[in-house]
């Protein structure tokens, strides 16, 4: 009888789907063999899904876990999904940390937007074009704003799985480069309770 296969090439993604205890050794030699597999496949899109596994000391875990990928040597434009039952705050951490090393990482809780964003062209090659055609000034804030508003109408017909991981992504673009600034955003969360609290006034 054969093993169960915990990694293989899917559709241009090389999946990592261990089930059961998940101890670091393992947890790290998976993620090398997924790596090996990107490298000679060549899509360098990878799904690590963990929503049948139980990592062991899952902090500690997820930190030296990010080290490792940082060791590893992605080639630019690799992208990395993680999948898990719950977006905990060690899920955040990991993303965090490699996003301030500039490796392009996301953490999701739904697979059908893990997929979508793995799919999705890299941010270079979506944002060239339009910054291209802007002037200097599209460094100041009211630049940004509009490039959002624009992208915001552009994903009017998208499936809500699709905006609500590329807004995810902003998102946390947007504290990794706070946190690469020495920037505290936790005001962020007290604007959006504001936010809902006069909806739910509003609404009654």
């Amino acid at each position: 009888m054969n093993a169960k296969r915990d990694v293989w090439l899917e559709a241009g993604v090389v999946w990592a789907a261990p089930e059961g205890a998940l101890p670091d050794n393992v947890h790290q030699n998976l993620t090398q063999r997924a790596v090996a597999m990107a490298a000679g496949a060549g899509p360098w899109r990878l799904l690590l899904d963990y929503r049948r596994a139980n990592l062991t000391q899952d902090v500690l875990a997820l930190s030296r876990h990010a080290e490792l990928m940082s060791r590893l040597g992605l080639p630019e434009g690799a992208r990395t999904a993680m999948l898990c039952r719950q977006r905990s705050t060690s899920f955040v951490f990991w993303e965090r940390v490699l996003r301030a090393r500039g490796h392009e990482v996301a953490v999701f809780t739904d697979g059908e937007a893990a997929l979508s964003w793995l799919h999705r062209p890299t941010t270079a090659d979506t944002l060239t074009p339009d910054l291209g055609e802007m002037p200097e000034a599209a460094t100041d804030v009211d630049s940004v704003k509009r490039l959002l508003q624009k992208f915001t109408t552009e994903r009017l017909g998208a499936s809500r799985s699709q905006v609500t991981a590329e807004l995810t992504e902003l998102i946390e673009c947007l504290f990794a480069q706070a946190d690469h600034l020495g920037v505290d955003l936790s005001q962020g969360t007290e604007i959006q309770d504001r936010r809902q609290r006069r909806g739910f006034d509003n609404a009654g």
